[in-house]
């Protein structure tokens, strides 16, 4: 077992088709460790293919990927997740942190769930997003989990920096490192499926640098998206009161209100991304000046909205008088 786990952990790092792969084989070789860690940038698919892998443990069809046709694949479709309002499956046990931390009660609830027998006579998942923020006291929590790993149950943890987790929860489990996928790839292998170079473009930028997450954005509609696009192209020639009538449609706290929000942010960051590559290739610095400012506030901007609950119609307002106000 230990020469396995160490093999893992020299392997299991870099794309996430050979993570998965791993994956896919610690399961076919019944060899699934009591805890993994999910570690790599924003972009670098690493909650994909967490929730991936949670699906596949749970998945009734016992095939290589989850087969989307079984009960269990229905109750963890990627519109039961997290973003979503949560996994509906019994047997998938959601940690988000709470405001700025995740608290001990929470690993002690996690715990008494996990415990259990299984619902569906397979596999229990505990999956912690924003593992990172885990307070000691929580972190210590999981030891005895970690320690004696009940049969067929699994903790997947998933970190943006492993290094603020303590040793001891680091040394206890498989550790996966991400690396993104470059944009560009991700934009040749989604033309090979036929989509124009804009909404592969679009569904690549929106997939955080997952192949599966884009792929997903493709089979989806783009249409918000395009839209949404569009408007930022628009919005250095429009009014303050035609922006400010698009902004209206992001009032309210509502989940469809919130969903929106976040597209647009993906969608702003995106656009800024693709506006600093041009001005880099067109060596125009007061350009790349420009945007580099405009991709931080929107970062900025995210990032307060996601922390303290802001008003997201003022947020959006912001943004696009800034794009208006600021035009080269």
């Amino acid at each position: 077992m230990n020469r396995r786990r160490l093999c893992l952990r020299e392997m299991a790092a870099g794309s996430q088709e050979r993570i998965r792969a791993e994956l896919r084989l610690a399961r076919e070789q019944q060899r699934v460790h009591g805890a993994y860690l999910f570690e790599g940038p924003p972009g670098s698919g690493m909650r994909e293919s967490a929730h991936w892998f949670a699906r596949l443990l749970l998945c009734g069809a016992g095939e290589s990927e989850p087969c989307e046709r079984c009960r269990d694949c229905v109750k963890t479709a990627p519109k039961s997740t997290p973003d979503a309002g949560g996994p509906q499956h019994p047997d998938l046990k959601l940690i988000e942190p709470d405001g700025a931390s995740i608290k001990v009660d929470q690993i002690r609830a996690l715990r008494r769930e996990l415990g259990l027998v299984a619902n569906e006579g397979g596999w229990r998942v505990g999956l912690i997003l924003g593992a990172e923020v885990l307070r000691v006291e929580a972190a210590n929590a999981l030891l005895k989990t970690l320690e004696e790993p009940r049969p067929r149950t699994t903790l997947l943890l998933v970190a943006t920096q492993a290094s603020r987790l303590p040793p001891t929860v680091r040394s206890r489990s498989i550790h996966l490192r991400f690396a993104p996928e470059p944009e560009a790839a991700l934009r040749a292998q989604l033309r090979t499926h036929g989509l124009s170079e804009e909404n592969a473009w679009l569904a690549a930028a929106l997939g955080g640098g997952s192949l599966h997450s884009a792929q997903a954005w493709a089979e989806e509609s783009l249409d918000e998206a395009r839209e949404m696009v569009a408007l930022l192209e628009r919005a250095p020639r429009l009014s303050a009161s035609e922006l400010l009538d698009f902004a209206e449609a992001f009032r309210g706290r509502n989940e469809a209100t919130r969903a929106r929000t976040e597209l647009l942010f993906q969608v702003h960051s995106a656009f800024a991304r693709r506006a600093i590559e041009a001005a880099l290739a067109q060596d125009s610095s007061a350009e790349l000046e420009l945007w580099l400012e405009r991709a931080d506030a929107g970062e900025r901007a995210r990032r307060e909205w996601a922390r303290r609950n802001l008003n997201p119609q003022l947020l959006v307002e912001g943004l696009l008088l800034e794009l208006q106000a600021r035009a080269v």
